[in-house]
């Protein structure tokens, strides 16, 4: 029993410790949002801020600042992502999970070593075609090579979400009158939920801090994202101290902690059940 209770303690113990190390970095940003800069460059080590200081947040508000483009852009352009990915990865997931037809096994391969390739692999191609279309400095040029990218792997994981449904289930549907598209939409879409909930946190933490992507097809504020945007706050800073930095990657922070904290109970269900 001594042994059980000691085995458990230091589980918990390493556990805690890791915890620890992962977060240091971001309780260090978020502390350091927070202080004075006399407090940041003081000679005088204080990892917890003495006296509050919100003026780093103030900052942000300032009219040459940028930062709440850049915040914008990026919402908007991980919406409409989410949205395609989820789309066309439950319509692909249900047709390579239930129906039959030629080349299917061939898609399958295909999408599977699409996975496996380097993303640099596909930019100089994206950029000529984007470029061909006048699609560069555009929301939509960031939005399509996005939807490309993420819709393999969220289709297998539809696909692996799909399979797990009796194919009893389809098939008393369409006895019952209903066609291909309503089994889709009101029987099986509900029950794979977790998988959907899964994709849209993958979907959403790729694109909120891609940034090969949004540095090569986005050449001005009209279009770049966060990670982008960040550098070029970095860059601008001669003014700039530490404490504004920090209060821009805690604000950049929120959205992907709050999403995943909503979801993290469907995003481990869902895991489980493909």
């Amino acid at each position: 029993m001594n042994k059980k209770i000691i085995h458990l303690f230091l589980y918990y113990l390493i556990l805690v410790g890791c915890s620890f190390l992962f977060l240091l970095p971001f309780l260090w940003t978020l502390t350091t949002s927070f202080k004075p800069d006399s407090e940041i460059y003081s000679k005088t080590f204080n990892f917890f801020p003495i006296n509050f200081d919100f003026s780093h947040y103030e900052n942000l508000t300032q009219g040459s600042n940028k930062f709440f483009c850049y915040f914008s852009n990026t919402v908007a352009i991980s919406i409409v992502t989410i949205a395609l990915v989820l789309l066309l990865s439950a319509l692909a997931g249900y047709a390579f999970a239930s129906l039959e037809f030629k080349g299917k096994k061939y898609f399958l391969f295909f999408m599977s070593i699409v996975i496996t390739v380097p993303l640099a692999t596909y930019l100089v191609p994206i950029y000529m075609m984007e470029d061909k279309f006048g699609l560069i400095n555009t929301r939509w040029g960031l939005i399509l090579p996005y939807v490309a990218v993420n819709l393999p792997f969220a289709s297998l994981i539809m696909r692996a979400s799909f399979k797990k449904i009796p194919n009893e289930l389809i098939e008393a549907a369409v006895i019952d009158g209903c066609s291909l598209f309503q089994v889709w939409l009101k029987i099986l879409l509900p029950l794979v939920k977790p998988g959907l909930f899964v994709v849209t946190i993958l979907t959403f933490i790729n694109v909120w801090g891609e940034f090969m992507f949004a540095k090569t097809l986005a050449n001005t504020y009209v279009a770049q994202t966060l990670p982008v945007g960040i550098t070029f706050l970095r860059d601008e800073a001669a003014s700039w101290q530490y404490g504004t930095l920090s209060a821009v990657i805690i604000l950049s922070l929120i959205p992907v902690g709050s999403l995943f904290l909503i979801l993290q109970k469907y995003i481990v269900k869902g895991l489980n059940k493909i």
